[in-house]
């Protein structure tokens, strides 16, 4: 390889390990060599060598969710812009916990992102035993020397209880999954708080999950209460999806126009025509950028205290 590039053995070693000084010049050679002679640098190899590998683990849930989905999305991205590389354990309710960690252990990863409650606390719990630095995403709980970003729902909620009550909203329903994640529960039980000091009646509808089935069962639930409420809140967009497409097509236009509904992330599809969901709008770019930040320092510095991140949100309004 040196020889191909005309340079010398360190400058190659420095080259594809990112260390030390490297010209343009240099890397440019090194690089175009190794395209010729079809070398690729073993990184897992080299990372077992170092007992880490430059390999993250995302333990992922719901993955059919187009938030989790995009939130994947952006993760990778942050994560490659970092010279890491993402490593996607997906993961549900009832999986065998002891096959995540040891695929996890297994690949020498450097860190881990978790990203919803879902995951059994066995799985960090267990990254930590091996002092292997875990970053949660929107999950109530912070063990010692775990570090955490949150999605400011008290702000959230805040904005879309005052937009429920500026449309003169009197009773507004509130979906939500019956055993939710955390962010689930806690709008939940902020909403009708707020609600509440707004001069506003809640009731709730719990569906088994939230996702775009979980909307049609409550659209279903709604229809055979005796009266409609002025409003919907749901928990999260895809459970507004589900809602909205039932409702249309049960209710009369005129009816359905004096429905209130709103939803919570604002994912892609709340864009829609057929939809212009109104939502709050959480980042999952930012919330990917707190996430390999707060890693990346934890790598650095093991032993600091926990940390926690909260990313802004914003009321988005449509029709």
């Amino acid at each position: 390889m040196a020889e191909a590039a005309g340079v010398s053995r360190s400058a190659v070693s420095r080259t594809f390990s990112n260390s030390g000084y490297v010209s343009e010049e240099t890397r440019r050679k090194v690089l175009k060599a190794a395209d010729t002679l079809g070398y690729r640098v073993n990184h897992l190899a080299r990372g077992l060598n170092m007992q880490r590998s430059d390999l993250v683990g995302l333990v992922v849930a719901d993955i059919d969710n187009p938030f989790r989905a995009l939130q994947l999305k952006d993760l990778s991205e942050a994560l490659l812009e970092q010279q890491f590389r993402p490593l996607l354990i997906p993961t549900a309710e009832g999986r065998d916990s002891a096959q995540v960690i040891d695929m996890l252990m297994r690949y020498a990863v450097s860190g881990v992102i978790i990203t919803s409650d879902t995951p059994p606390a066995e799985i960090y719990r267990r990254c930590i035993h091996h002092e292997v630095p875990v970053v949660l995403i929107n999950k109530a709980d912070q063990p010692p020397m775990v570090d955490r970003v949150l999605c400011d729902n008290a702000k959230g909620i805040s904005l879309l209880a005052d937009f429920f009550r500026q449309a003169d909203c009197r009773h507004v329903a509130v979906v939500a999954a019956e055993d939710g994640s955390y962010s689930i529960q806690t709008r939940e039980r902020l909403f009708v708080k707020q609600a509440a000091a707004l001069g506003m009646r809640t009731s709730r509808v719990h569906v088994p999950r939230h996702h775009y089935q979980g909307g049609g069962m409550a659209a279903r639930e709604l229809l055979e209460a005796e009266a409609l409420p002025d409003g919907v809140f749901c928990t999260n967009d895809y459970l507004a999806l589900g809602l909205i497409d039932h409702l249309r097509q049960k209710l009369s236009a005129a009816r359905f126009r004096k429905l209130r509904i709103a939803g919570f992330d604002d994912i892609p599809q709340a864009s829609w025509l057929g939809y212009q969901l109104t939502t709050v709008r959480q980042s999952t770019r930012e919330l990917a950028d707190a996430a390999v930040g707060l890693l990346k320092r934890r790598i650095d510095h093991p032993e600091r205290d926990a940390q926690t991140e909260t990313i802004d949100v914003q009321l988005i309004v449509r029709q």
